[in-house]
């Protein structure tokens, strides 16, 4: 077969594979719709039965005269169950039988492009073989080109773990500074005595223990951005500690304020924080992007130089 026709073939793969999905979906929503119709039918033939059993309930109907109707009405809902769920058989018969054959299709596409990558792959060992061919010389071209994109994907993917842990450990940070700014403002204008300064205090150590975490996970996160080809980073200051105040000695209002102060303007620290690991995430996904699309051509470029080799497999 020639290997540009077994290309054009296992090209349609992905929508199959993604319609096998959809049908799976869709036997599935079939199947539970074939159990509650086969209830709803199991349920009408009950119902059908207790009117022709000699129940209290039948005699009412029959001295009342309204046994005959009643009956009628119940075969009539039982009938339309059971045609229901016969419809529901067929159609799900026909899910399974569709299913079959687009496996088998599937399947087969599947073999055709193990073949097709099985010849790339002896075409790639020879032209790595040719050198100093034109052919040869385009192939290692293309392949450290790829070496390259795949090495700068690397290293944005590990920017971006190194960044997500700066901003889970920011993010629970600015959760304990807002509550012990909460307790601050409440001690400061209420005057509150032990208990606020240890509910206070408590909190703020929560931020001091994430904030050294934060120093160090700054710092790895600029080294990591460092090793990032043409990416501009906006500054990341160093985030220093809370200060712990000394209020819990010597309580008055001034001190209060100082350590309300203190607080509010590490929340200031983390919210910048946060806004420039936000900017460096996204510059990091566009990076990603492109390089990602640039991947893609290089692909490309190396497969048709691969296929125009020879004609047939």
């Amino acid at each position: 077969m020639d290997i540009i026709e077994l290309r054009e073939r296992i090209m349609t793969l992905p929508a199959l594979q993604k319609d096998m999905e959809l049908l799976r979906k869709e036997i599935l929503d079939a199947t539970t719709e074939l159990s509650r119709l086969l209830r709803k039918y199991e349920q009408e033939s009950r119902d059908v039965e207790k009117i022709k059993k000699e129940t209290l309930t039948s005699f009412m109907f029959k001295v009342i005269g309204k046994y005959e109707d009643k009956l009628r009405k119940e075969e009539r809902e039982e009938i339309d169950a059971k045609l229901a769920y016969d419809r529901a058989v067929t159609h799900l018969e026909n899910l399974e039988k569709e299913k079959g054959a687009l496996a088998s299709c599937i399947s087969a596409l599947e073999s055709d492009k193990k073949t097709y990558n099985a010849e790339l792959k002896n075409r790639r060992l020879e032209l790595a073989d040719q050198p100093a061919q034109p052919e040869g010389a385009l192939y290692l071209e293309l392949e450290n080109g790829q070496i390259s994109i795949l090495s700068q994907m690397t290293e944005i993917r590990q920017a971006l773990s190194a960044a997500a842990r700066v901003k889970s450990t920011a993010q629970s940070t600015l959760r304990s500074l807002e509550k012990a700014e909460d307790w601050a403002t409440f001690d400061t204008f209420t005057r509150g005595g032990i208990i606020t300064h240890m509910a206070k205090y408590s909190h703020i150590d929560d931020a001091e223990r994430n904030f050294h975490t934060l120093s160090s996970q700054l710092r790895h996160l600029k080294t990591e951005l460092k090793d990032v080809q043409g990416l501009a980073v906006p500054g990341l200051s160093e985030i220093s500690s809370t200060q712990r105040a000394v209020d819990f000695w010597f309580d008055n209002i001034f001190t209060d304020l100082s350590v309300r102060k203190q607080i509010k303007g590490n929340v200031g620290q983390i919210n910048n924080l946060l806004r420039s690991v936000s900017t460096i995430e996204s510059a990091l996904k566009t990076k990603e992007r492109q390089l990602e699309s640039d991947l893609k051509k290089n692909r490309k470029r190396e497969e048709e130089l691969l296929i125009s080799l020879r004609g047939n497999l």
